[in-house]
């Protein structure tokens, strides 16, 4: 279950500053799947890609927003 009352397969997030140091462009998470993916699950896991590229995952309450990038996105290059 997220937060954002969101499917979040694969949409881009914002992890919170308090869970990871850095700017915004540091704390870029490519979400992929789990069951915190969905809000009406009852998980909180979402498994994906973080902006340095190393695959891994997350938990759902670490997400401050969901982020609309632009065709210049990090996931692009």
């Amino acid at each position: 279950m997220n937060h954002l009352g969101k499917d979040l397969r694969d949409v881009t997030v914002i992890l919170k500053e308090k869970y990871y140091n850095g700017s915004e462009s540091v704390r870029t998470f490519k979400c992929k799947s789990g069951s915190g993916c969905t809000p009406d699950s009852t998980g909180n896991e979402i498994r994906g890609t973080f902006a340095d590229g190393e695959k891994g995952r997350i938990e759902s309450y670490e997400i401050e927003k969901a982020e609309e990038l632009d065709s210049g996105d990090i996931w692009k290059r």
